[in-house]
């Protein structure tokens, strides 16, 4: 007999890190116990992902906006799914693809069908204006997330804004931090990046990756950078993020005279290659992934300056490469900055490397383990067995896909006892 049990992940396609996740998971999951299948809007690069480890796909058109009518279509789609495949558990990732295992359900109530997780990989939207909106929202996600066995959050921060909406489940929510199961960008990547999004090739980068509303602290960040581009030559800051307050603060730069130092690039679905792109991140709360963005700088051997916060704290503690200060005061904040762009790197070759008219500095090699033929600069690029930086050693050895994985597991075997 057959004692696998088999577990259903749905994907909405509209976050790449619920693509990760389940990468990840179905990686993961020990196979004794554990059958995978992966369902929703799924890339092609994760249907041939997934073709090749010989893992069953089925597409179901969840609907990327407010569609009762598809929502409905999906649900009897999934509902068909979840009886032909004996589907022991549904991991719903974010809400819609919850919104559609909810419908799913039988009439008979909570559990009826297969128990449901569901991961919310972003918190919902807490700006909303209206009282309506609001209320409709408020409404919404209780009803939903009531009527399912876990919930998971990516972060303390989103689990407090959840509980603002849905007390229960908010209380409830489980925190699993993200896993760095993704690789690192290589350094010709990063190179590309910063001419793509008109970043200075051979300027040092400090970026930002907020929610660019009120009370963010990006007003903060804006005249910490004032301060330090008004000392130091050759630095630039791109800002990360989008939000109603961009105008507003695209013109508190200019009156800073950051005009032509400051880059706002919008929310990108390339985040990882514009992190490799950068030479400091900088986190003002825990808010919008900032913990794994964190993260995946360190491992891509950034140093991170991140608010002084217990969420953050709890994150990054004791991690190499980390600085944690109080943002809500510029000149702290533009101190350690500036700390960290004359510091001398504690891992890259002892000097920068020129040939003919192209220059390979110690940041190329910082990102990647690999090695340049220098007769032909961008031939030949392949991995060597350099030695890994303690920065990306410690984030992997801590944040690795193993402690996710099973904490995911944990939640399986709980819900199926129960």
């Amino acid at each position: 007999m057959d004692d696998k049990h088999t577990i259903l992940q749905l994907i909405t396609g509209g976050e790449p890190e619920a693509a990760d996740q389940i990468r990840t998971l179905v990686a993961g999951l020990d196979a004794r116990q554990w059958r995978p299948v992966v369902a929703g809007v799924l890339s092609l690069r994760l249907r041939d992902w997934l073709a090749e480890r010989r893992i069953p796909w089925v597409s179901v058109p969840i609907p990327q906006d407010f569609s009762p009518r598809g929502y409905l279509a999906a649900a009897r789609q999934l509902r068909r799914l979840v009886a032909a495949q004996h589907i022991a558990v549904v991991h719903a990732h974010d809400l819609a693809a919850t919104t559609v295992s909810v419908l799913a359900k039988r009439p008979a109530g909570r559990r009826a069908g297969p128990p449901l997780v569901s991961t919310l990989h972003t918190a919902p939207d807490s700006s909303l204006r209206h009282p309506y909106q609001r209320w409709v929202q408020r409404t919404g996600v209780r009803w939903l997330l009531g009527r399912c066995d876990a919930v998971v959050v990516s972060s303390q921060r989103d689990r407090q804004t959840l509980a603002a909406l849905a007390p229960r489940a908010g209380g409830q929510a489980q925190v699993v931090y993200p896993s760095l199961g993704q690789a690192t960008p290589r350094p010709y990547e990063a190179g590309a990046k910063r001419r793509q999004v008109g970043l200075h090739q051979d300027a040092a980068i400090v970026g930002l990756i907020s929610r660019l509303e009120p009370r963010q602290g990006v007003e903060n960040f804006l005249e910490a950078a004032a301060l330090i581009n008004a000392e130091l030559p050759n630095i630039e800051f791109a800002v990360i993020g989008e939000g109603q307050g961009q105008a507003q603060l695209e013109d508190l730069a200019h009156g800073l005279g950051l005009g032509g130092a400051c880059v706002f690039l919008g929310q990108r679905r390339d985040i990882q290659q514009v992190i490799a792109a950068l030479n400091i991140i900088v986190l003002l709360n825990d808010a919008d992934r900032a913990p794994l963005r964190g993260l995946q700088a360190l491992a891509a051997g950034l140093p991170v300056i991140a608010a002084d916060t217990a969420e953050l704290a709890e994150v990054f503690a004791d991690l190499p490469g980390v600085h944690l200060v109080d943002v809500t005061q510029p000149t702290q904040l533009a101190a350690a900055v500036r700390d960290q762009l004359l510091a001398p790197p504690e891992f890259h070759p002892p000097e920068v490397i020129i040939e003919g008219k192209r220059s390979i500095t110690y940041r190329d090699f910082f990102v990647s383990r690999v090695e340049y033929n220098l007769a032909e600069p961008w031939m030949n690029v392949r991995p060597t067995d350099e030695k890994e930086s303690p920065m990306s050693r410690a984030v992997r050895e801590r944040y690795g896909p193993e402690r996710m994985v099973a904490a995911i597991e944990s939640i399986y075997r709980q819900i199926l006892e129960e």
